[in-house]
């Protein structure tokens, strides 16, 4: 988990900061905030695959759903403080912030499973590869 952990706290930060500029954009640019979600999808993919190529499929879909974590709840906060915040709700609204959290880290888990199923096929692909020695005789 160690070799992933910096992954993990750049993916989370840099969706934090995706987070900002898509609440500062939304109003005076006309900026779709929802459309940032694809950025979202991709870079929960990537964590996944990152992560089960350095270490394990479960550590690639771990690393993912706690990138989502961060995301739903850090994200969400940044966003409010910001500007309308994600779906343009108040924070004190206990239950969207809870039912979004769970969406997003929900979200992240399958796409991070997807990507880490990715990774570990192409980590035994790499390996089947790279296996092949002639045996004297």
């Amino acid at each position: 988990m160690r070799r992933v952990t910096p992954v993990i706290l750049a993916a989370a930060g840099l969706l934090v900061a995706l987070d900002i500029v898509g609440a500062l954009a939304q109003r005076p640019l006309g900026f779709p905030y929802p459309s940032l979600g694809v950025v979202s999808l991709l870079v929960y993919l990537s964590v996944g695959l990152y992560g089960s190529w350095r270490a394990s499929f479960t550590v690639g879909a771990l690393g993912a759903v706690a990138v989502g974590l961060l995301d739903g709840t850090l994200g969400s906060l940044a966003a409010w403080m910001v500007g309308p915040g994600p779906i343009g709700q108040t924070v004190t609204e206990p239950g969207v912030f809870a039912y979004g959290i769970a969406v997003v880290t929900a979200t992240a888990a399958i796409a991070g499973s997807v990507g880490a199923l990715a990774g570990s096929w192409l980590e035994r692909r790499r390996a089947f590869r790279s296996s092949s020695t002639v045996v004297p005789r």
